[in-house]
């Protein structure tokens, strides 16, 4: 039924045939001007629809021009870029200094009230032209994760466009020079791009399917009916038992894609007021609980996949590496001897805060009964627990972290053991690490920074890090699609066979 009303409202048809991915998806971004939101979507679209000056190479994964074509420290708070000649926004308008220089200066400026994540762009002190091609971004202090943020965070909005119709009007009619320009855009239901023409390519290739509609259906339900129908082609972060339930269907394809989103289990051991956490101040307790927690097996047996983590980071973020930071597996006894030793030799009770995955908190409170600390669950949309965990009300609590497909530490490690507001330990020594890991461009010094850091981390057991998530993807088998663990579908990748 439901692939019937898609179909009598008009909805564009799916499928190679009429060389048409219809990609439905649980949500819609409140605007689409990047940088006026962080939704997940919106980072997925910008990179369709976008390019950045950097981008990673698919095949090496190494960061390389894109939009440009160099990219150079040329001082320890001075990047150059030299840009590549002959691109044009969606619109026509040529890409030139102006552009980037706008697109910085814009999102720097504190007149500009729709920003929602300055820290995008803050690091930069200035954008300056130097001629029509060259750039120079002037930083603050040297600051080692620039060419990251310059993939993840900064694409390149069309300076004259975009003066003169402003975050709504990129909302409503998004420009870019990416592999997509953007046809519609009905509030409510859908997005369609269609394949760019004039795309020069660079490290994303020639786009080789010719629209892609973006439909939001709230219900996983629903999308699985219009996978089902022919309705659509592709879904992603399907519940794990209806994915599996769907292997078997003649035509449709499923693929289990590792994800740089983790989970972790956060101590506030700050002293601050209301935080109810004294046991949470012994370094025992807290490698107790690390102890207890069956990791893998919730891994194997709850996730489908991903990995078991020792770091408070992704393995492949720059940075997310120690070989002498401490390992806790999974070992009740041990968990008991080093409770006893706290002094707590019968346990203890605590509240345990989170805000998604209740069946997977509730896996974790069976281990660490098991141990005899009696957890009590509370349960607080995103928003409110953020709030809540800064204030110093959450002992303990259990959350997830993208890194904003940041593939640097500087995005996980970096943004809860820094100076932010999310840093629950205040440890003096690893904040200083990490001040000095980001402003250190050598990068062998800097790995060794950060490797001093993990080990200060683990030793003291200030977060439990917990394991990777896996997307699981469904679509029709006549497409050809690569998950990558930045969270995002790189459909412009994608082909029919």
């Amino acid at each position: 039924m439901a692939g019937l009303l898609a179909l009598a409202s008009g909805a564009t048809e799916a499928g190679k045939k009429n060389d048409t991915v219809i990609w439905l998806t649980e949500f819609e971004t409140p605007t689409y001007d990047f940088y006026a939101q962080v939704q997940r979507e919106g980072v997925i679209l910008s990179k369709h629809i976008w390019d950045t000056l950097v981008d990673v190479d698919p095949v090496s994964g190494e960061i390389k021009p894109h939009l440009a074509t160099s990219v150079a420290f040329i001082n320890p708070t001075t990047i150059e870029v030299k840009l590549r000649q002959g691109v044009k926004f969606h619109n026509g308008d040529p890409l030139t200094a102006d552009d980037v220089v706008y697109t910085i200066t814009w999102q720097n400026d504190p007149a500009n009230t729709n920003v929602v994540a300055r820290s995008r762009t803050s690091w930069i002190r200035q954008a300056e032209k130097v001629d029509p091609y060259t750039v120079r971004l002037h930083l603050h202090e040297p600051f080692a994760p620039a060419f990251a943020y310059l993939v993840a965070e900064v694409p390149i909005y069309p300076a004259a466009y975009t003066k003169a119709n402003g975050s709504e009007g990129m909302s409503r009619a998004p420009v870019g020079t990416g592999p997509y320009k953007v046809t519609e855009v009905t509030r409510g239901k859908q997005i369609v791009l269609e394949r760019n023409k004039d795309y020069f390519g660079g490290l994303k290739g020639q786009p080789r399917i010719g629209k892609i509609v973006m439909r939001v259906v709230p219900e996983y339900n629903t999308q699985i009916a219009e996978l089902l129908s022919g309705n659509a082609d592709f879904i992603w972060r399907i519940p794990k038992d209806q994915a599996e339930r769907m292997k078997s269907r003649r035509g449709i394809k499923i693929m289990v894609g590792d994800t740089m989103r983790i989970g972790y289990m956060s101590f506030d051991i700050t002293g601050r007021p209301g935080a109810q956490a004294e046991p949470l101040r012994k370094v025992e307790v807290r490698q107790a609980i690390t102890h207890a927690i069956n990791r893998k097996a919730i891994v194997d047996q709850m996730l489908g996949g991903g990995t078991v983590l020792d770091l408070s980071c992704y393995p492949s973020q720059i940075g997310c590496a120690s070989k002498g930071a401490a390992r806790y597996d999974y070992n009740p006894a041990k968990a008991k001897a080093l409770l006893a030793k706290a002094g707590y030799p019968g346990g203890f009770e605590i509240d345990l805060y989170g805000n998604r995955d209740r069946q997977l908190a509730e896996a974790m409170m069976g281990d660490l009964a098991k141990v005899g600390i009696k957890v009590r669950l509370q349960m607080l949309q995103s928003a409110p627990l953020r709030d809540k965990v800064r204030k110093g009300e959450v002992p303990l609590s259990f959350r997830t972290w993208g890194s904003g497909s940041l593939n640097d530490a500087a995005g996980s490690t970096g943004y809860f053991f820094g100076k932010g507001p999310d840093n629950t330990t205040q440890d003096a020594r690893v904040t200083e690490l990490i001040r000095k890991a980001d402003t250190e461009i050598d990068l062998p010094k800097r790995l060794a920074l950060y490797d001093q850091a993990h080990k200060l981390i683990a030793q003291n057991a200030y977060w439990v890090p917990l394991w990777s998530y896996v997307y699981f993807y469904a679509m029709t088998d006549d497409l050809q699609f690569q998950p990558t663990p930045d969270e995002i579908p790189h459909l412009y990748r994608a082909s029919w066979k």
